[in-house]
């Protein structure tokens, strides 16, 4: 999840333990730390600790680095636009959705107000997901800095 929000991470947290259904989280706080999570970079080195992820949930509006700047950046490598993001957001502008589809978004969800929504919604994606067949992971696991 990349989400300059603790208290959001926090309710997507509780949302999929809630959920009892098998899963691994990892939160960071803007784009620029997302894409070094996915390029495996500096502490994200570690993919038996950091896993690379089968699906994003990504925030839109975020100090330095927004959601629409990771969508462009997801797109510009052919190894990681291949992962499953949904735009998570507080927004329900058309124009936000619109463009976050534009750029690539596979899902655009407007943040649930309740934690039992929350959970449903996460639940449901959980299921979505997990039935889908997704490609493997980049060569290393990583994003390359270059498009290939």
């Amino acid at each position: 999840m990349i989400d300059d929000s603790q208290e959001d991470a926090l309710f997507v947290k509780r949302a999929l333990e809630k959920s009892g259904l098998p899963f691994g989280f990892y939160h960071v706080l803007d784009g620029i730390e997302g894409i070094s999570y996915l390029q495996g970079h500096g502490q994200y080195s570690d993919r038996q600790k950091f896993l690379f992820p089968n699906v994003l949930l990504c925030d839109l509006k975020m100090p330095g680095m927004d959601g629409y700047a990771v969508l462009q950046w997801l797109q510009a490598h052919p190894h990681c636009k291949v992962i499953p993001t949904i735009v998570f957001s507080s927004s329900a502008l058309e124009a936000d959705v619109h463009k976050s589809y534009v750029l690539g978004a596979n899902a655009y969800l407007e943040k649930p107000n309740t934690l039992h929504e929350l959970t449903r919604t996460i639940v449901a994606l959980q299921h979505f997901w997990s039935r889908c067949q997704v490609p493997l992971p980049p060569p290393g696991e990583r994003c390359v800095s270059e498009p290939v």
